[in-house]
């Protein structure tokens, strides 16, 4: 019994959490053999941790309403809590990162500052010595040198000689005035990152005192919880933890496209669907979870949710090539084309998929039928548009059809 509700209160968690932890899997999942620094075992390994937990997934779905009925408010409000400390950890990791960066970029800076001052000093001491020469010379002295030759051959390499000379106080001039474009720059710089850091340390300090008050408060209601209740909420968190480390493993492995490295062609997408009569069901952003007898949680939807009949054609919206093609836990059935320039799509949930990794697709290509499988209600496909591997309102660049 106590196992089900284990399995049943997950359910809940991993609802809000799939759409992104299970789409950030997707994309690296696939790029581990172009990962040289990543070993055979490490990719099984991890490739088998993750369709344990998608087989967690699958079971707990046929259990929903039991989940609906269980899961207490308390509980619900402390994973809530507990998300929230999740979210000021990876920002104060964030911060920590930014803070590092700008700190080695104002050493970085300041080095360089220190050298350029020292040569433009240099340089700009010499460039007044060699005007006051050129002044006391004075234009008619280097005339009178000029016509003062005997020979032709004279006159030819003094004046060549007063070019040259020429040549080199000209380039001088530019130095001195390309080292003080670059002080003034750097300088910039310098104020700009100094006064940045300040901030993300302001910040950082805000976020631990916020991060510390929610822990307070998270533990006092973690007292309150009953013993079954205890024991359920270390499973959720175990769970939510494991998988978050299986997220990060896989994208870290994969840190680029490999042998898919093409290049973007450009061009407006089509509608995803190739048949009329579709209907967005769940857009992209914040959208609710609602669970009977319980508060509503929110989550991210990371895609764009469009209903179809089960069969229907699922084409690609451009020119590329695929770079997965399978099952891919919740999103069932799922193709991943990329098109280059760091602009990948996603397509998940069909009923079959009819296309390979590495096959280059042409835009209108059939890669997959609308089906419903994975964590679906009914027969659609999961678009997401991913930028660099951030997603993207998918409709503000796709070409919705008339019927829609």
């Amino acid at each position: 019994m106590l196992k089900a509700k284990i399995i049943c209160i997950l359910l809940a968690i991993i609802l809000i959490l799939s759409s992104s932890i299970v789409s950030f899997a997707t994309e690296n999942s696939e790029n581990m053999e172009n990962n040289e620094a990543i070993s055979t075992n490490t990719m099984d390994e991890l490739t088998q941790q993750r369709e344990e937990l998608d087989g967690k997934l699958e079971e707990a779905n046929s259990k929903l309403e039991y989940v609906q009925g269980e899961m207490s408010s308390s509980l619900l409000e402390i994973q809530q809590l507990s998300d929230k400390i999740i979210e000021y950890e990876n920002e104060n990791e964030d911060l920590k990162n930014k803070l590092s960066t700008l700190e080695a970029s104002i050493t970085e800076t300041t080095q360089l500052l220190d050298e350029v001052t020292a040569e433009y000093t240099y340089r700009y001491e010499l460039l007044k010595q060699r005007l006051v020469i050129i002044y006391e010379a004075g234009e008619l002295t280097y005339l009178d040198l000029l016509l003062s030759s005997t020979t032709l051959s004279e006159f030819l390499s003094r004046y060549y000689a007063m070019r040259e000379m020429a040549e080199y106080d000209n380039e001088l001039i530019n130095q001195v005035e390309e080292q003080k474009e670059i002080i003034e720059t750097s300088k910039a710089k310098l104020e700009n990152e100094t006064a940045e850091v300040k901030i993300l340390k302001a910040k950082a300090e805000q976020n631990e005192i916020v991060m510390q008050n929610t822990k307070t408060l998270y533990e006092g209601y973690v007292e309150r919880l009953s013993d079954e209740e205890k024991k359920l909420n270390d499973e959720i968190n175990e769970y939510k933890a494991e998988y978050a480390r299986i997220q990060t493993a896989i994208q870290n492995i994969a840190t680029n496209t490999g042998e898919f490295e093409i290049q973007y062609t450009g061009g407006e997408m089509i509608w995803p669907v190739a048949t009329s009569g579709t209907t967005i069901t769940s857009y992209y952003g914040t959208r609710e979870y609602p669970l009977a007898n319980s508060p509503a949680i929110t989550d991210f939807h990371l895609g764009l949710d469009i209903a179809a009949n089960s069969g229907s054609p699922i084409v690609s919206v451009l020119d590329g090539v695929v770079t997965y093609a399978g099952w891919l836990g919740s999103y069932g059935n799922c193709v991943m084309v990329y098109h280059g320039d760091g602009l990948t799509t996603l397509y998940g949930h069909g009923l079959k998929v009819l296309t390979q990794r590495g096959e280059e697709v042409k835009q209108g290509d059939l890669i997959m039928e609308v089906g419903s499988t994975g964590n679906s209600t009914g027969p659609h496909v999961h678009f997401e548009v991913r930028i660099n591997g951030q997603t993207t309102d998918p409709l503000k660049i796709l070409n919705m059809p008339k019927d829609n």
